[in-house]
């Protein structure tokens, strides 16, 4: 520190010193952290296999929300990201030649499928009936005591227990109907 005859403090202004002064690419003012404009909480990540594999454990552990919120602000920010969303959810309808997504849940089986491909006989398998408990599956079970056998979740963690209606087949077993994918939304078709 400077002082002038007076013992106080000189006070030097740096109002005029601008930012092209300094020499590009001088590090020893912002340290590890970025240069942009970017939150002061954010630190600079080498991106590596580790931080890959971490970003996607987050991705598979962040609320449905919260991963919908940073995708949007994305698409508003970075094009490339624009890019590779609309090519990867969205599709041009051949029929109506409407923008429409491309991935759609088929009501049967409940999986997604890409409304691009080709539907192929046997891509979709379910069964049309009901799941049955099978109480000989249940020997011990005691309802006043356990709750009842017929739940969700006694469906999901002991299928080999129920029986479907449509096949007599174990809740297990996989489809007994073969057909192709169909929406769960219907399309209206255009009339010629």
């Amino acid at each position: 520190m400077t002082s002038n005859g007076d013992n106080e403090p000189e006070v030097i202004d740096l109002t005029a010193i601008s930012e092209s002064s300094s020499e590009e690419g001088d590090e020893s003012t912002n340290g590890p952290f970025p240069s942009n404009d970017s939150d002061a909480s954010e630190v600079e990540i080498d991106l590596n296999e580790e931080t890959r594999s971490q970003l996607k454990n987050v991705i598979n552990t962040v609320s449905a929300a919260r991963l919908r919120q940073v995708l949007v602000e994305l698409i508003d920010t970075e094009q490339a990201v624009e890019i590779a969303l609309t090519r990867e959810f969205v599709t041009l309808d051949r029929e109506s030649h409407s923008i429409v997504p491309r991935w759609e849940t088929c009501q049967n089986c409940k999986e997604d499928y890409d409304v691009n491909t080709e539907r192929e006989e046997g891509e979709c398998e379910f069964h049309p009936g009901e799941l049955e408990v099978d109480e000989d599956g249940f020997p011990d079970h005691d309802e006043h005591v356990h709750g009842p056998m017929d739940t969700k979740e006694n469906q999901r963690d002991f299928p080999e227990n129920f029986i479907w209606s449509c096949c007599e087949g174990r809740g297990h077993e996989p489809g007994c109907v073969k057909d192709v994918h169909q929406s769960a939304v219907p399309r209206k078709r255009r009339r010629l």
